[in-house]
């Protein structure tokens, strides 16, 4: 048995938290140590997780203040790795994994030492794949396949070797939320390692909606995510390209933005206000990748 950490990232979710820990400890390839980071919560999950102060798998870290997803698993990762985890699971508290997730992942992630990670097949509550959740798949691989190679994915379950992360770095925290896992994932590749999907590892993200990150039919009330969505897709250019072709691309994704906010039909003032103040903050913005001490 490797030793498998696994760590969820919680804000004011309580009920699906509850979910999500039950399925944790109900795998048929039991993770080592769970790690929940509770990122200041304001609906009672503390108290609640007050119960796990002395259990012997669970470690609740309760933090001052909402460092978003981003600063969440940048957290957690480095503290599952700091005490010895050999492979770190990531997910959100609104993952709920079947029995045998974490058992097909572990068997995709190390049938070969240049695995980099291995993703869950996400699919939503209807059963149909959740749009939000699609990794990208190399081009040369058929997406029927059972596990497929893959360039990027999200953090819904994703296991990674903690030899990775030490050599690549942390999530980038100061992302906050969105494409903190994709910047990661591409890291990830471009140091040469192999992303994998494995479709025998489901699990349930338990979104309110089946929506994707489009600007076009994301939720009026998700207006304010989509400043963060370009302002860090701004700065993972800026990390892969040169200053002119990070200029012209940023030019090129703030006009292809505007024209799809003028697709929606409604709000479409705030998620223009969101856009374009995401878009000036973005040819500023540097965050630095950060590595396991």
């Amino acid at each position: 048995m490797i030793n498998i950490s696994c760590v969820v990232v919680t804000y004011n979710r309580l009920e699906l938290l509850k979910e999500n820990i039950k399925s944790l400890l109900n795998q048929t390839y039991a993770p080592n140590k769970i790690y929940i980071i509770n990122n200041c919560s304001t609906d009672g999950t503390a108290g609640y997780l007050a119960q796990f102060n002395n259990h012997n798998k669970i470690t609740v870290v309760n933090l001052p203040k909402n460092i978003g997803g981003a600063g969440g698993f940048n957290h957690g990762t480095r503290l599952a790795v700091k005490e010895g985890a050999g492979y770190v699971w990531l997910m959100d508290d609104d993952t709920i994994p079947e029995p045998d997730a974490l058992e097909h992942l572990v068997k995709t992630a190390t049938a070969e030492t240049s695995v980099g990670f291995v993703c869950s097949r996400v699919i939503w509550t209807s059963g149909c794949e959740h749009m939000m959740n699609k990794p990208k798949i190399a081009p040369e691989e058929c997406a029927n396949n059972n596990v497929v190679k893959c360039l990027s994915c999200t953090f819904v379950s994703i296991l990674i070797p903690s030899a990775v992360i030490r050599k690549v770095g942390l999530p980038i925290a100061e992302y906050f939320i969105w494409h903190d896992d994709i910047e990661f994932t591409q890291r990830i590749v471009s140091h040469g390692y192999k992303g994998y999907l494995d479709n025998s590892s489901i699990v349930v993200h338990k979104t309110p909606t089946n929506y994707g990150a489009s600007i076009i039919t994301a939720p009026d009330t998700a207006y304010w995510r989509f400043y963060y969505q370009i302002r860090n897709q701004m700065a993972t250019m800026r990390m892969q390209r040169n200053y002119l072709s990070f200029l012209f691309s940023s030019l090129n994704k703030y006009r292809l933005y505007l024209r799809r906010v003028s697709k929606r039909t409604s709000n479409q003032d705030k998620f223009r206000k969101e856009i374009k103040r995401g878009f000036i903050d973005g040819l500023k913005f540097k965050p630095k990748i950060e590595f396991v001490d």
